[in-house]
């Protein structure tokens, strides 16, 4: 169970200083603009993730599709969140960004702690070599910068509420996630099986123990509960963060 590779650390840590650089400049040149300005590079990002995503489900069609490309990771959150927070205006918009921004988040700190988690040592080295390890990898450190222009630009003031519509769409998230990981036996936000070694071996042993309807069931329970548990975390570190940068005035960040 390695947390970091020497390819992670010599490749995202000075990923995520460069972006911090940027994120500074860009508040530094835009920081005292009008929000839709300050959107621009937000909307300019989300925007090129969307079209890597078009990229490889295309791709994936031409090789004869792999349902494992289907989007019910948790990171296939931001293929419809970003844009929405990019670009949707309604009355959920206040929504919207609160859940948004605790799945950006959430990645951003689980890359912080776990990345090969997110994605491997080999994703990095054939990252030139492959346009699915380069999506995986170019993908991921989207939504990190996405953190950064949130935080740096003022995107997005919290609201009494915000954690609340965070927590119920993590829920709907897990419904989804693991339904289609059962139908599809697709291990779909590792709802199906767990990719941390140690943590398989526990739930394979408990399924001899009790039986594999049971364990499954008590597994996909805990998953829930852990997804729900980080995005709320993740949501409270952004709010800290963002205190710490902005301070508690009030910014012209309001959703309109």
């Amino acid at each position: 169970m390695e947390l970091w590779t020497y390819e992670h650390a010599v490749t995202l840590i000075p990923a995520m200083i460069v972006m911090c650089i940027v994120g500074a400049l860009l508040r530094w040149w835009l920081g005292d603009k009008d929000r839709k300005v300050r959107m621009i590079p937000f909307q300019i990002l989300a925007a090129v993730l969307f079209l890597v995503e078009i990229g490889k489900q295309v791709l994936s069609f031409e090789d004869g599709y792999d349902l494992y490309h289907l989007p019910f990771h948790f990171c296939s959150l931001f293929i419809f969140f970003l844009p929405l927070m990019a670009f949707y205006r309604g009355r959920h918009a206040r929504k919207v960004w609160a859940a948004g921004t605790a799945f950006c988040f959430s990645v951003t700190l689980l890359m912080m702690i776990y990345p090969a988690l997110i994605y491997s040592a080999d994703n990095i080295r054939n990252f030139f070599h492959g346009y699915f390890d380069f999506h995986t990898v170019f993908f991921h450190n989207i939504v990190i910068m996405e953190s950064v222009l949130i935080v740096a630009l003022g995107l997005h003031s919290p609201e009494a509420g915000d954690t609340k519509a965070a927590i119920w769409t993590t829920v709907g998230f897990c419904v989804v996630s693991a339904s289609m990981a059962h139908l599809l036996k697709t291990n779909f936000a590792n709802y199906y099986t767990c990719n941390i070694p140690p943590l398989e071996t526990v739930r394979q042993a408990v399924a001899q123990a009790v039986g594999v309807v049971p364990a499954q069931l008590l597994y996909v329970m805990i998953v829930s509960a852990l997804n729900i548990g980080f995005v709320c975390m993740a949501y409270w570190v952004y709010r800290a963060v963002r205190r710490g940068i902005w301070g508690k005035a009030a910014t012209t960040a309001r959703v309109s």
